[in-house]
This record gives C-alpha cells, sequence and structure tokens, in this order.
C-alpha cells in the first residue's frame, strides 16, 4: 500500500503514469515467464484471460470478481476486491477514472498472453469510488 502511494506520488511530480505502467507491465512479464508451463487455464479463450489476470495472477476469490456476463467473445465481471490502487487514489485525492485508464496496458500485458486479438478494458462510468464496484471486461473484437 505505501509503495502504491509512493508510486503515485511520484508519478504525479514527473506528470504521467506511464513509467508506474511500464513497471507494471515487467512484472507481470517477467510472472509470466516464471509461471507459463505450470498455469491451468481452460474454457474459451476469455475465460482462459480472465482466470489467469484475475485468479492465477492476482490471486483474488471468484466471489469477488463475479462474472455478470460472458459468452466466446467477451467476459463482463464486477470487482469487489481490495485494489491497492484504489486505496492509494483515496488517499491521495486522485481520480480514479484517469489514473485505472493509464494501468490499462499492465492487464492487457497478460491478456494478450491468452490471445493476442483479446481486449482489456474498463466501463468508466462503474468505476470506484463512484460506484460500488469496477465494472472490467476481456472480449475479442
Amino acid at each position: 500500500m505505501r509503495r502504491k502511494v509512493e508510486r503515485l506520488i511520484r508519478a504525479e511530480e514527473e506528470g504521467g503514469y506511464e513509467a508506474m505502467a511500464g513497471e507494471a507491465c515487467s512484472k507481470r512479464l517477467s510472472w509470466y515467464r516464471r509461471n507459463a508451463k505450470r498455469l491451468r487455464l481452460a474454457g474459451t479463450d476469455v475465460r482462459r484471460a480472465y482466470s489467469l489476470l484475475l485468479i492465477q495472477y492476482l490471486g483474488l476469490d471468484p466471489r469477488d470478481v463475479p462474472v455478470i456476463y460472458e459468452d466466446e467473445k467477451r467476459i463482463v465481471w464486477r470487482s469487489y476486491n481490495f485494489c491497492p490502487l484504489l486505496e492509494a487514489c483515496n488517499r491521495l485525492g486522485l481520480d480514479t477514472k484517469m489514473v485505472c485508464r493509464s494501468q490499462e496496458a499492465a492487464a492487457q500485458t497478460l491478456v494478450s498472453k491468452v490471445n493476442p486479438n483479446l481486449r482489456f478494458t474498463r466501463n468508466y462510468d462503474s468505476l470506484r469510488p463512484r460506484s460500488p464496484y469496477c465494472e472490467e471486461m476481456i472480449y475479442e473484437p
């Protein structure tokens, strides 16, 4: 938590979140390289990407990120889990719409490992703290 706050302060001082996003992408790629052979992924590409990002990498309980819609090309869920980025934004009075948008590349990094055509995004009208959850999705255009 403290590190998230420090990174956000540094990003604000530097005038952008690009370096923070780059660090997150590198961290996820490194994790993926170390763990790729032992990952257990099943289902459609969107289900596999959801599992890779949320369950395997972030270690979230599926009850905290319930799927509200799913078909072969799209999976939509609501995130109720503890989020250090949300907490850091709240402490610093930063807009989650701006900060979270800048960090989508980190999620995209893992999603693309399942299928490079998949895309990760959020519904910025349903984003904490303005909403009780963050609505997020993975889809294939």
